[in-house]
């Protein structure tokens, strides 16, 4: 789901007078198709926006929170949901797939809008902080970037507290604005990604039509360096316009710690980088952790298709783990 377009939908209503009610997963276990951190915005009318895992299940909650919001002063209730049968505790979600997930139902108000704010401030802006949910509302603290990703204490209806970390997205650098890049670029911002796109050369037509990408810079393929940050969260792609290009960019970025770092072209030409790399010093460990040809084997031609074997192979890293 895309964060920003979740909470902009949310930040629309309130400022329009209209409730809602959030259906958040606090946690869940098993092949539950709702995880822990989905989320789902419904208005009076019935307008939804985002997803708890689909199915019966959420056109049932779904109905439940129109009810609730056509109530005078509707309150936090907190559901455990199973999705199988046979279970003493909990109710029946009507799905089959096994597991279970907990579910709040919270109602948003005018007095949200300043959490909400102050959240799509800091994704705007990729700065970290702490989403907070409770019986109580909910709340958005910026700058809080320790702890878990997503942590839950509390069963009762009465005494919960749900946290994530949030603003903060993962970040995608796409060194080459061209054709691949731009639809590299649509496809990451779609799987909420910061994306940044470089490239050296001015007033180019692919760089001026991307809309996507949050951050787009001109830079001197010399220096790329300085402007690829390392981390856990910082993801890169290398796709300039020539193999020179791909190496001086290369030969800057083999050794920086990164989740992710892809090189863009076939293997001949890789094996040539790879090659000149090895002889000016650059170790053959560093080099190995290149995923190069980039992108899972699914032979992509177009720059579209090239963009989804990316985006697949840097999913398939990122939910990985550390």
């Amino acid at each position: 789901m895309n964060n920003m377009l979740f909470w902009e939908f949310v930040h629309e209503n309130l400022q329009a007078g209209e409730p809602l009610l959030l259906l958040l997963v606090v946690e869940s276990g098993g092949s539950s198709p709702g995880k822990a951190g989905f989320k789902m915005a419904v208005t009076a009318s019935g307008v939804r926006h985002g997803t708890i895992g689909g199915g019966v299940m959420e056109s049932e909650l779904a109905g439940q929170a129109v009810e609730m919001l056509a109530g005078a002063g509707p309150r936090p209730r907190l559901l455990k949901l199973l999705h199988h049968e046979g279970q003493a505790t909990g109710k029946p979600s009507g799905m089959i797939c096994s597991g279970w997930q907990r579910v709040a139902l919270l109602p948003l108000a005018a007095g949200d809008s300043g959490a909400v704010d102050s959240l799509l401030f800091a994704l705007k802006r990729n700065r970290p902080g702490r989403l907070q949910f409770s019986r109580r509302g909910m709340e958005f603290q910026p700058g809080k970037k320790r702890g878990a990703a997503i942590a839950f204490r509390g069963r009762r209806e009465g005494d919960w507290v749900y946290r994530e970390q949030a603003g903060l997205r993962p970040t995608v650098t796409i060194i080459g604005g061209g054709h691949v890049g731009l639809a590299l670029s649509r496809v990451m911002a779609g799987l909420d990604f910061h994306v940044r796109v470089l490239d050296d050369r001015p007033e180019l037509e692919t760089m001026a039509a991307n809309a996507y990408a949050q951050e787009k810079h001109v830079v001197n393929y010399r220096s790329i360096g300085r402007h690829v940050g390392e981390g856990q969260d910082s993801y890169a792609v290398i796709m300039t316009f020539g193999h020179q290009a791909d190496e001086t960019v290369l030969r800057q970025l083999a050794g920086k710690k990164l989740r992710y770092l892809g090189l863009l072209g076939s293997p001949a030409k890789i094996a040539q980088i790879f090659a000149s790399l090895k002889k000016k010093g650059i170790a053959a460990a560093a080099l190995k952790k290149v995923h190069a040809p980039v992108g899972l084997a699914i032979r992509s031609h177009t720059p579209e298709e090239i963009a989804v074997s990316i985006a697949a192979q840097i999913i398939q890293v990122k939910n990985q783990g550390t």
